[in-house]
């Protein structure tokens, strides 16, 4: 039986496939219930839908680090640290920092 919410939020995106905040929560349930190619799928098409809509950047690159995909990982964090920059938002920005910090120091031990 599938996750009441994820079915929920699938059903708000049929209605509206735009709504960024039902496909940014139907990533995070896909990743909470370990679906990670449907969580993935669904951060890459709300950046393409909405590339302001910046808490994807850490999102996804966690992820992508969760996946071993650490290349990808670390473009992500830096297209989501120029663009909180961009836009002011310094707490985000310095989440994205710290995240990308932690990778590459992870890659370096």
């Amino acid at each position: 039986m599938e996750n009441p919410r994820i079915v929920q939020l699938k059903q708000f995106l049929e209605k509206d496939p735009h709504d960024a905040f039902s496909r940014y929560a139907l990533a995070l349930e896909y990743a909470n219930a370990g679906l990670l190619k449907e969580a993935q799928d669904e951060f890459e098409t709300l950046l393409q839908i909405h590339p302001t809509y910046t808490a994807t950047y850490y999102h996804l690159g966690k992820l992508y680090e969760r996946q071993g995909q650490s290349a990808k990982a670390k473009a992500i964090y830096e297209r989501g640290i120029e663009l909180t920059a961009q836009l002011g938002q310094t707490h985000a920005n310095k989440e994205l920092r710290e995240a990308l910090f932690m990778l590459t120091e992870s890659d370096e031990n």
